[in-house]
Parts: structure tokens; sequence; C-alpha cells
């Protein structure tokens, strides 16, 4: 009879054990609860801008997916927010993601509805650069930290305006000489370069980078802005990026 007592004190000892280890159980079961949770993120990634943007949850930012998991699994964090790409290496064990996505995004470039001929060339660019592999070229050395100085203005060119973001990296952000980078700086001069213009960029707020192009105030507009075809003021090209951001929780 003690025997079996002090076995079965043993087996709850280690399943508590098992449970801290676990963390707290998981409350958050879709992205609307969220709201007012501690939500991890990988510092300087998309899903720290669409976070921010979310403006309703604590961001907590980590510099690699390790801390990331180690976090949420202990309890320090309710849950996180990854792309695609990462989820593997944060959802391990006790960890999962959850089935809906928080966003599976298309982001393309807009343009003012007026500017007809610019909406065809510029969709016509945008068709030789991903097809030449240059589009997937640029996505993969920023991505990879690797980085890139081989798309650089040309002042010979026909100058025009283009409205970005400079807020997250990799995609546009100010690097240490204070100069404008990043993914969506040299799609921009690479579909320039090919239309022999020279991009002159107007660094604006997030908000207010689809008014510029629908406006006409710029020529078109860059900033990880969905396409939507129920816009009728603006154009879309086609995609040059696509994210898709999980959320990752307890079991």
């Amino acid at each position: 009879m003690r025997k079996t007592l002090s076995a079965a004190l043993a087996v709850l000892w280690i399943c508590s054990l098992c449970a801290c280890n676990r963390g707290p159980a998981n409350q958050v079961y879709s992205a609307a609860d969220m709201a007012g949770k501690t939500v991890g993120v990988l510092d300087g990634s998309l899903s720290q801008a669409y976070m921010t943007a979310f403006g309703k949850a604590e961001i907590r930012t980590y510099e690699d997916p390790r801390s990331l998991a180690n976090e949420l699994r202990s309890g320090a964090i309710d849950c996180a927010l990854v792309s695609s790409e990462d989820a593997g290496d944060v959802a391990r064990s006790g960890l999962t993601t959850l089935d809906e996505p928080y966003a599976d995004d298309d982001y393309a470039i807009p343009i003012s509805i007026e500017n007809r001929l610019m909406i065809e060339n510029l969709e016509n660019a945008m068709i030789m650069l991903r097809a030449s592999g240059q589009l997937a070229s640029i996505i993969d050395r920023w991505e990879s930290g690797r980085g890139t100085g081989e798309y650089t203005a040309d002042n010979d060119y026909e100058q025009i305006t283009v409205a970005i973001s400079a807020d997250v990296y990799p995609y546009a952000f100010y690097d240490e000489n204070g100069n404008l980078a990043g993914i969506e700086v040299d799609v921009v001069r690479a579909l320039a370069h090919r239309l022999e213009l020279e991009p002159v960029f107007n660094v604006v707020a997030p908000d207010i980078l689809l008014y510029m192009a629908e406006s006409g105030k710029t020529v078109f507009a860059i900033g990880r802005i969905a396409a939507d075809p129920t816009n009728q003021a603006v154009a879309f090209t086609s995609s040059y990026l696509h994210s898709t951001q999980l959320i990752v929780v307890r079991k």
C-alpha cells in the first residue's frame, strides 16, 4: 500500500513538473484574442510591423526564433506572431500554430488610376523583373542578411517621385549611413531602371502611403500595401512580395 502511494505521488510530481515546463494554459485561439495580450515577434521583422499596426497588444521583440520559442513556452509571453518561413523554427515541442493565419497578403504597388501609361509600363517592368529572377534575388539577398548595393539610382534618367515608408528592416529602412535601403528600395530602383527613370523617394508615414498614390502626389507608392481590387482610385501591379503571418501558441 505504501509503495503504491509513493508511486502515485511520484507520478503526480512528474506531471506537475511537466505542467510547469509547458507554462500556463493557452488563451489565444484567434487573432481577436491577441488584444490585451503580450505578443512576441522577431526584431525587425514584418511581424513586428503588423503588431505595431494592430496596436492592441504589448509587443516584445527577440533576436532569434529559439529565444522567442523559449519565452512562449515558459509563459513569459502569451503568443507569438511570425512569418510562415520562421514558423517551423518557433513552433517546436509544446508549441503549435493556429490554423487560421493572422494575415495572408500579396503586396503590390498602387498607381493612380488616371496614370494609365505608368500602370501599363510598371506592370510590364514587374513581369520582366520576375521572369529574369531579379525580384527573387533582391528578396533572397535581404532576407538572408546579405543586403545588396547593386541597385542604385541612375542620374541620367528622368526623375519620378515614389512614396515609401522607411519603418521596417529589411523592407525599407535607413542604414547606418543614413541612406534608404531594403527590399522595397531595391525593387523600385530595379523597376525604374528598366523604365529608364530615376526614383526620388518621398518618405512618409505608412498610413498615408495609399493616399499619396490615390491623389497623384507621387507617381506611385510602396510599403507592404495589400492589393485591394475594390479600390477604384488606384490600379495595383502584380505582387512583388507575399507574406503569410502565423500565430504561434502553447498546445
